[in-house]
């Protein structure tokens, strides 16, 4: 790997969608070089379920200095089911996460749900002079942050990914599988084209895909193949940075408020079933 003329210091990434697969993990942190006294990394939910090693992934998450969390739907779902008000987690790839999770002594295993449950939906950054929202699946590109539900924020997918967004921010999600996105076995960090505002960087890792690492400050891609699944023989990566139009493209300038600070975002006891409450900052209007 030719890792001297690509990487550099004091760096931020994004990693979505580990589900377990903690191998390609710790793979593709030493691929980057992550160093968390100086880097920053924001995993965009689901380090969970599916995979071998899903209590590995989420405890090196909540211990490492400099690593952020976002609420996944299948985090979302582990909650719901152990709280007793849903049970869909059972039908979605638990068995490793819930063994795990029960070997752990009380103490622990309670100390990494209050973690889990304290994550937020989404993230607000600013880089380099790009603005950027990161979150787990989607959103309601019509409503209003104030009206957006949960749901939409860990589930939607094509009514997000095929509409435009908000102005002037590039989002960043996961949970929908770049392959998936495509219609075809490319497995890279997908790049709207056509709308230039979102970045898709689940690459599909625990189904024989890859998992990507996007540095937000020049938008290099860095991935590590999946070491197995379903359709590792299928699956190609096509290496490469962002194309150079996405970045150059002019996103219209429409009139609207965001969290007046880049690192504002909205803790989950702040969304009621129905949207989210109204918070002490600037929130982004109807468009």
């Amino acid at each position: 790997m030719e890792r001297k003329e690509t990487l550099q210091r004091m760096s931020t990434y994004c990693i979505a969608d580990i589900h377990g697969c903690y191998d390609e993990f710790m793979e593709l942190l030493a691929h980057i070089q992550f160093d968390n006294t100086k880097d920053t990394l924001y995993v965009l939910g689901d380090a969970i379920d599916r995979g071998d090693r899903p209590i590995d992934c989420l405890e090196y998450i909540r211990k490492t200095p400099n690593v952020h969390y976002i609420m996944g739907n299948h985090d979302k779902m582990m909650l719901d089911y152990l709280d007793g008000t849903d049970f869909n987690w059972l039908n979605n790839g638990h068995t490793n996460t819930l063994t795990q999770l029960n070997a752990l002594n009380p103490r622990k295993r309670e100390t990494l749900l209050r973690f889990v449950r304290s994550r937020p939906y989404y993230r607000f950054v600013s880089l380099n002079g790009k603005k950027f929202m990161l979150l787990h699946a989607g959103m309601d590109t019509i409503a209003p942050m104030t009206e957006q539900s949960k749901r939409d924020l860990l589930w939607r997918r094509r009514e997000f990914y095929r509409a435009p967004a908000i102005a002037s921010h590039i989002f960043v999600f996961g949970h929908t599988p770049t392959p998936h996105i495509r219609y075809g076995n490319d497995c890279s960090i997908w790049y709207d084209d056509y709308h230039n505002d979102k970045i898709g960087i689940d690459c599909g890792c625990v189904g024989g895909g890859a998992l990507a690492a996007l540095r937000l400050d020049d938008g290099q891609a860095f991935y590590v193949k999946a070491k197995r699944g379903k359709y590792v023989d299928t699956f190609f990566i096509t290496p490469g940075p962002a194309p150079e139009s996405f970045w150059k493209a002019k996103r219209p300038k429409r009139v609207q408020r965001i969290p007046s600070e880049p690192g504002e975002y909205l803790f989950p006891g702040r969304l009621s079933a129905r949207g989210a409450r109204r918070v002490n900052c600037l929130m982004i209007n109807r468009l």
